[in-house]
């Protein structure tokens, strides 16, 4: 359960808590950030350093230390984003990728900090072209997702063109077929034409009619849609779901009554000799768990499954 460690506020006593959390990953409440960090500025109540309102955060997981490396390793990727290419051995770039973990390491546990932040320096002057260009460059997993996405829209592109091609194959013969059969009436029936063409142009409108309700019950439907996603990701939060703090659940057995003798338990299956009807265990069945007096109880329970008193 989060709790504040300022005001002592927590989910159980506050369900609209929100915690904020900074860069030295010691979290407060948001009511405590207003009225600690007024002016914009403060030291921190657990650690003394020096943070601004403005580097505050809502806090996304219940460990605030999973938090803290999270962004750690968020801020120095924009730094460490050299790519494979950039180094002449593979040797070498598993070196670089195990010291940017080290790196990780000393700062979310705070060990050699000054060092640490030193190293990140000379590292940054020292690659800044590469760094800069590496800003505009995607690597091997940002370009197979690229190419994923793009795959997935072609793909649709394809399934609307097929789709739209059918239908209209599907009108087209449609048509055709309806003027053949108006043709066959004109010549076999004894009705005047000017009757029979009345009654296909009235169903032609009404045709009309019902695919134009159609497109717009369509065009509705999908603003319709188009709204509810765009309310949803307004209204869309990553923090953890909202629980409710109460009695902590304690186990207990379910009483089975039965009109008759009580069931022995596995120490008298045993001791009463009712193994002695049971084929034993082989070697593969007791090392999944299973044992002699486990299926000689089960045997029991269901001989006797009809004295259940309910």
């Amino acid at each position: 359960m989060r709790e504040c460690k300022k005001c002592k506020s927590n989910e159980y006593t506050n369900k609209q808590l929100v915690m904020m959390i900074n860069e030295c990953g010691h979290p407060l409440c948001k009511n405590c950030v207003d009225n600690i960090y007024a002016l914009n500025s403060g030291n921190c109540h657990v650690c003394n350093r020096l943070l601004r309102k403005n580097g505050f955060r809502e806090q996304i997981y219940d460990d605030p230390l999973i938090d803290k490396e999270t962004f750690l390793r968020r801020k120095l990727r924009k730094i460490y984003n050299l790519k494979q290419d950039d180094f002449e051995t593979l040797r070498e770039f598993g070196d670089y990728q195990e010291r940017f973990e080290t790196l990780v390491y000393n700062l979310v546990f705070e060990t050699d900090v000054v060092e640490t932040n030193a190293e990140i320096q000379a590292f940054e002057e020292k690659h800044k072209e590469q760094i800069d260009r590496n800003k505009r460059r995607l690597d091997e997993d940002q370009k197979w997702i690229e190419d994923q996405l793009r795959e997935e829209r072609a793909m649709k592109s394809r399934l609307v063109e097929h789709m739209e091609t059918d239908a209209r194959e599907k009108e087209n013969t449609t048509a055709v077929t309806d003027t053949r059969a108006i043709m066959d009436e004109l010549r076999d029936s004894n009705v005047a034409a000017e009757v029979i063409l009345d009654r296909e142009r009235k169903k032609q409108i009404e045709k009309e009619l019902e695919e134009k309700d159609e497109q717009e019950k369509r065009k509705r439907r999908n603003k319709e849609m188009l709204q509810t996603r765009k309310r949803a990701a307004e209204n869309m939060s990553f923090n953890t779901v909202i629980r409710i703090a109460g009695r902590a659940y304690v186990h207990q057995p379910l009483e089975l009554v039965i009109n008759g003798p009580p069931m022995p338990n596995p120490a008298e299956i045993e001791s009463m000799g009712y193994l002695a009807h049971i084929r034993a265990a082989s070697q593969d069945l007791i090392a999944g768990g299973y044992t002699s007096a486990l299926g000689c109880s089960r045997a029991l329970f269901e001989a006797r499954i009809d004295l259940f008193a309910f």
